[in-house]
């Protein structure tokens, strides 16, 4: 028999043995081999050996055959784990995912997945979710099917599969997010807030440091309350003048912020787990302008920071967080959520996610006729149309402006036109 020529043995009556050679691996020195027991006809085992040709020849690995979903994307997520160039965050939400798609098609094998089967796995996650939770969005299914799809791209580069069967898949549509921006006298509002915060958390750290004082307790202390009280409000005065994601904020150092020429400049960012990476995207490094009084307070809280630091045994420098914890380095994220719910109740601002300052500052400059592309580089968008897309939601004034400017326009031609009387006879 000739190399990938097959050979079809009956086991026992309907029961066929196919069996194809494809010579010995170069590297183990061992035999590869596909062997598949086929129920029916000799016609159909003849039909499953020429099936095993085609899928050598166009390239298909031989592990394809017993490689199951579940088995390859636990080695997909590993290796990403181990190369360790993907945030925790976004791993671990990856895992929660593909934890659910193997609850589904874990024990499928990659080549027996279709357009059909992912649709109906698509179908049975909102079926089961919805009963489950009373809903499940558009926007989890999305997520679902990219994941998917990279996963199976993969499997397709390492030729398990010879073709992705989400690329044949409609995908699931995702919700469309409800981004709220504050109103110009909302947000004049919380700055009077942040103002307000910020002198009693002056006052109360005064008061606080004036009994430690009395009581010989000024310096060698491993912690100092009230360094992250006044840093917490001073990370919303930050966001709300520019618009800075709260990591981007949490990460900024003094050594990225000039108060001669009052700027910042965001070259990282801090993550939930309290790691310091670098932006998402090349756009993501950028320097941003900031107005004149915060940069006097970003002064004022740069000088009172340094005083208490010392308190620490910590001198400040160019490393030291802007926004600090108790103990003088980076904040947990986590407390600082915890403080600003209890902020944004305290002022009336019950539901306001502090990422809706970053949709404030967008919506508000562009509606105030600020350029496109200068909106696009404090956002740190990587494109204009982004930005456009996501932060140029309809604002009612200048909707009322732009019907006003249409009706004096065709108005004002109208009055224009010359009145021409056709006689008649």
């Amino acid at each position: 028999m000739a190399k990938g020529d097959g050979s079809i043995t009956e086991v026992r009556r309907g029961v066929w043995r196919v069996c194809v050679s494809f010579g010995t691996d170069p590297v183990t020195g061992k035999r590869i081999k596909v062997q598949r027991n086929v129920h029916g006809t000799k016609a159909e085992a003849r039909k499953e050996r020429d099936r095993i040709r085609r899928e050598h020849e166009n390239g298909l690995s031989v592990d394809a055959d017993k490689m199951t979903f579940g088995e390859f994307a636990d080695t997909w997520h590993s290796a990403r784990v181990d190369a360790g160039e993907v945030v925790r965050t976004r791993l671990e939400r990856e895992g929660t995912l593909i934890s659910t798609l193997s609850s589904y098609i874990g024990t499928v094998r990659l080549r027996d997945l279709t357009p059909q089967t992912v649709e109906s796995l698509y179908a049975s996650i909102k079926r089961d979710k919805t009963a489950e939770r009373g809903s499940c969005s558009g926007t989890t299914l999305h997520m679902y099917h990219a994941l998917l799809k990279q996963i199976l791209r993969k499997a397709v580069n390492y030729d398990l599969i010879l073709r992705n069967p989400c690329d044949r898949v409609k995908a699931p549509k995702a919700d469309e997010p409800e981004r709220r921006s504050l109103t110009v006298d909302e947000g004049a509002r919380l700055l009077e807030c942040i103002e307000e915060a910020e002198r009693a958390a002056y006052a109360w750290m005064a008061e606080k440091e004036a009994r430690q004082t009395e009581w010989g307790n000024l310096f060698g202390r491993s912690s100092l309350l009230g360094l992250n009280t006044i840093s917490y409000v001073m990370a919303a005065r930050i966001g709300l003048a520019t618009g800075m994601r709260r990591g981007e904020v949490f990460g900024l150092c003094w050594g990225s912020v000039d108060l001669n020429q009052p700027c910042i400049k965001v070259r990282q960012s801090l993550t939930s787990y309290g790691e310091v990476k670098a932006p998402k995207s090349k756009a993501g490094v950028r320097t941003v302008a900031i107005d004149a009084t915060t940069a006097a307070h970003l002064r004022q809280w740069k000088e009172r920071q340094a005083v208490e630091l010392l308190k620490l045994g910590i001198k400040q420098d160019g490393c030291t967080p802007v926004c600090c914890s108790a103990v003088g380095g980076y904040c947990e994220l986590h407390r600082f959520t915890r403080w600003w719910v209890g902020f944004r109740k305290q002022h009336g601002f019950d539901d306001l996610k502090f990422h809706e300052l970053r949709h404030t500052q967008a919506t508000q400059l562009l509606a105030n006729g600020v350029d496109v592309k200068t909106v696009q580089n404090r956002m740190g968008h990587s494109t204009a149309s982004l930005t456009l897309n996501q932060y140029a939601h309809a604002i009612p004034e200048n909707d009322e402006k732009a019907a006003q400017l249409v009706g004096n326009l065709f108005a004002k031609r109208a009055d224009e036109t010359p009145i021409i009387k056709v006689k008649t006879a």
